[in-house]
Formats: C-alpha cells, structure tokens, sequence
C-alpha cells in the first residue's frame, strides 16, 4: 500500500517539476526580448545617439545649402 502513494507522489513532483520548467522558460523568454529591445534601442541622451543626430542634421543642412546653391546658378536673376 504504500508502494502505490509513493509512485503518485513521483508523478505528481514529475508533473508539477515539468509546468515549473515551462513557466520559467516563458518568463525567460519574455524577459530576455524586453531586455534585448531595451539594449538594441539607443536612448537619445547616449553620446553615440547625439553624434549621429549631430552628423545627420549637419548632412541636412549641407544638402539643403547645396539644393540653394543649384538653383540660384540655374536661375539668375540678372
């Protein structure tokens, strides 16, 4: 008789052994995408993320000075 509570016991611990496993390989899952989101993502305030807004908005301004310059050569306005 107590060879059959035992055996109930080891299924039930392997049962509820496996849920554990799946339940924290979800939140694992879940929590190592936010945190890869977060680190893929530059804030704005990083060094890095202001030298490359600083370089784009100087290329904006170079083009847009450039555009200016073509057409006031192609259209004088003697």
């Amino acid at each position: 008789m107590g060879k059959q509570s035992n055996s109930h016991n080891d299924s039930s611990e392997t049962v509820l052994g496996w849920k554990f496993v799946i339940i924290v390989g979800v939140l694992s899952t879940i929590f190592l995408s936010f945190f890869y989101l977060a680190m893929s993502q530059e804030p704005d305030y990083m060094p890095g993320a202001q030298r490359k807004a600083q370089q784009q908005k100087e290329l904006a301004q170079h083009e847009q000075s450039s555009a200016a310059s073509d057409v006031i050569e192609h259209n004088p306005q003697q």
